[in-house]
């Protein structure tokens, strides 16, 4: 049995690191997002995101096991070019020793819930090609999750996809 619960600054340190040992690659602004959410109520943060028109709207949540331990991270986020369409999904994934679990399915609907309450008419996501990835393609597509678009980046190739709220 898990239980999801916001993200707080005491769990940030051990989320951050089941996220990067799932998504080993990242771009800057993917591995200072933790960093960003811990100072997100600070003034220089709020402008600077304003500014920068990144993510206007951040909240993650993750599952935790009954030993206390993470074993699911999850996130919704927004960003100036869609955010009166859409809700992006962020850090989904579920520790590669916990995976057939049912967590990701627990997350997975929980996230679906969760972009429902803000109003919006897609949920979209990123993910790539990563063989660490593929078990989330398959959760994705049970979800409705459509692809729309597939681009080059670095090793991987991203997949972009999304679903109709």
């Amino acid at each position: 049995m898990i239980k999801i619960v916001e993200l707080d600054d005491a769990l940030i340190p051990q989320a951050e690191k089941l996220v990067n040992s799932v998504f080993r690659e990242q771009d800057l602004e993917e591995r200072l997002s933790f960093w960003v959410y811990k100072n997100r109520n600070k003034f220089w943060m709020k402008a600077a995101l304003k500014l920068y028109g990144t993510m206007e709207y951040c909240k993650y949540w993750v599952a935790i096991n009954e030993a206390g331990e993470i074993v699911g991270t999850t996130g919704l986020y927004s960003v100036k070019k869609d955010i009166h369409e859409a809700i992006w999904l962020s850090w989904f994934c579920v520790n590669p020793n916990c995976r057939g679990q049912g967590i990701g399915k627990q997350l997975i609907e929980f996230s679906i819930d969760m972009a429902r309450s803000y109003g919006k008419k897609y949920l979209r996501l990123y993910t790539s090609d990563d063989p660490n990835e593929v078990e989330a393609q398959f959760l994705y597509e049970k979800y409705g999750f459509k692809e729309t678009e597939r681009e080059v980046y670095k090793a991987w190739t991203l997949i972009y996809r999304e679903k109709v709220l």
